[in-house]
């Protein structure tokens, strides 16, 4: 090869090698590009997983009682909305959980926890105007798509859960790297459906709650006498009544029997439903077979099921029959799901139920959205 040939060679080869180092350098970029954005998912896939877990968690602690730590909830249910245990249970649940590799802060400014009324029909806190308005805990009225909610927000930024989220890009190319944040929105809802054994077979009037329940505040209106119709109460706690057949109740304060989707005015049948609850699932618009008759051995049958005076908390069928549920003998529509504090049954020459209205049942099985009439549907995410 002569001088000159071999010149051309050596130019060629060193463009060659140019154009394959700007290959390389290109093709390496991609590659760090696609890590980078593969991690960005992955990292806000995990944000999101730890912000719908707290939410979770603090709601589970909105009917419950306070545990004997700072942050624990109990199984049994409190008497009001407890907003101060599910913020505080939530921040715990926070470190709980890991994202970009690091376990997310409970202390640094890197989250936000708010707790209130959210409205489930134009998703977001009730009385706000945009999803990130301010939730409210004293929000009302309340209306029957207003339901207790809690909020957690996540971020990832300067001095916030480790920083932002380093870009290989960065490194190589310059730019800054990425922060990003995450939000959920869980809520206990009132019930519009429930499932099969939770109900006990008794119906009682909608129009019995604008005596003895708040709806504004949802929850029972409070005694301010110390004796109603004969029963004793405790001024400042809720109003104890007794239901029974407008037989010996009227209007508003008769509760009847009820055999569900049997449309049967059978006492065995009764019997039955006292052990096991309604046979199958029923929504709000299902509709009830309502008895007639006083049906004496019902009110045996139930405190067979129920001794007193332990007390206990039931869930029933709610329908709209202001003039009273005598003789009806006829299927009706449910309108609601409420919960309902028995204190004493007594069958004979009393027939009545005797209690009181209260809030914080959780329904396991429940979904939907009805009137909030004290019971609850298990937490979901709304947000």
């Amino acid at each position: 090869m002569n001088n000159k040939n071999r010149s051309v060679w050596r130019r060629q080869q060193g463009s060659y090698l140019v154009i394959f180092g700007g290959v390389l350098l290109v093709l390496t970029g991609f590659a760090v590009l696609a890590i980078d954005i593969g991690r960005i998912f992955i990292v806000r896939s995990e944000m999101q997983n730890v912000a719908d877990a707290a939410a979770l968690s603090g709601a589970n602690c909105l009917t419950r009682q306070s545990g004997s730590g700072t942050t624990d909830c109990l199984s049994t249910m409190a008497s009001s909305l407890n907003w101060t245990r599910a913020a505080a249970n939530a921040q715990a649940q926070l470190s709980q959980n890991q994202a970009d590799n690091r376990s997310m802060s409970s202390t640094d400014a890197g989250h936000l926890i708010d707790v209130g009324y959210w409205d489930l029909l134009n998703n977001r806190p009730s009385g706000g105007t945009l999803p990130t308005s301010a939730l409210s805990t004293t929000f009302s009225p309340i209306g029957t798509y207003d339901k207790p909610a809690i909020r957690v927000q996540v971020s990832k930024a300067t001095d916030q859960n480790g920083g932002p989220i380093l870009m290989l890009t960065r490194l190589m190319f310059g730019g800054s790297d990425i922060g990003m944040s995450a939000s959920a929105v869980a809520v206990i809802s009132s019930p519009g459906s429930v499932p099969a054994g939770s109900l006990i077979p008794i119906a009682i009037n909608q129009c019995l709650f604008d005596t003895y329940w708040n709806s504004a505040s949802n929850a029972p209106y409070n005694a301010t006498s110390t004796t109603l119709n004969g029963v004793p109460q405790v001024v400042g706690t809720p109003w104890v009544f007794r239901i029974g057949s407008s037989y010996h109740y009227s209007g508003c304060d008769s509760g009847q029997w009820t055999t569900f989707g049997m449309g049967t005015s059978s006492a065995s049948d009764l019997k039955g439903l006292i052990s096991n609850g309604n046979p199958t699932a029923l929504s709000i618009g299902d509709t009830t077979y309502i008895q007639s008759g006083t049906k004496t051995s019902g009110y045996n049958d139930l405190l067979n099921q129920y001794p007193m005076p332990a007390g206990a908390d039931v869930l029933i069928p709610v329908v709209n029959y202001p003039t009273g549920l005598d003789s009806v003998g006829a299927s009706i529509p449910i309108v609601a799901f409420a919960m309902f504090h028995i204190t004493d049954i007594q069958g004979g020459s009393g027939k009545y139920i005797q209690g009181y209205f209260k809030g914080g049942l959780s329904v396991s099985g429940a979904s939907g959205v009805g009137p909030s009439y004290g019971a609850y549907t298990p937490p979901r995410l709304a947000y």
